[in-house]
């Protein structure tokens, strides 16, 4: 149930009470004027006046409560947005959660990849993974490898198809063939 319709609930009730405490007024009004009728006089046999002796607090408190009600209704149909932005929090944990598991799940795919590979080409691959379009001298340093090193290695994995140069001025970028 959402707060549209409880809020309608509450006018509803609030209308109710309202209305059940205006009857019963009448029908006192009523019966005192019947009384008065009959007796020609508002005072009963025992010189009690029937006007002193009413009560109005169970009247202002009940429609007091009545009007409570029905603005709360009004508050909870028109101005409260609570569910409305516990929905659209809710919506962006999930979207979290469901791009931290997605992460978390082609980290583990690039830990199996890597698996296969030797210390020194999972050093390669991991830094080139870590800044995609690396130049192949920024890698150089990364990897704390001589050049000549560095170059063969890449050359295999590209003939592998793991990796592909793209010449780049003096040098070259070096890009992941598969997306992790």
């Amino acid at each position: 149930m959402n707060q549209k319709q409880i809020g309608v609930i509450v006018i509803i009730l609030g209308i109710l009470i309202g209305t059940v405490l205006l009857f019963v007024k009448k029908q006192e009004d009523f019966y005192i004027k019947e009384l008065m009728r009959e007796n020609d006089s508002c005072f009963l046999d025992d010189g009690l006046c029937l006007h002193a002796d009413r009560k109005f607090t169970l009247y202002v408190v009940g429609l007091g409560i009545s009007g409570a009600m029905i603005l709360l209704g009004l508050y909870l149909i028109i101005f409260d947005k609570t569910q409305q932005k516990l929905e659209e929090r809710t919506f962006i944990v999930s979207k979290a959660l469901e791009e931290a598991k997605k992460q978390e799940k082609q980290k583990d795919e690039f830990s199996a990849f890597l698996a296969g590979f030797s210390e020194d080409e999972q050093k390669v691959l991991k830094a080139i993974r870590e800044q995609e379009g690396i130049k192949q001298s920024t890698l150089r340093y990364k990897t704390d490898m001589s050049k000549t090193t560095l170059s063969l290695m890449l050359k295999s994995l590209e003939e592998r198809k793991f990796v592909k140069r793209k010449p780049s001025g003096k040098t070259n970028q070096v890009y992941l063939v598969k997306k992790f």
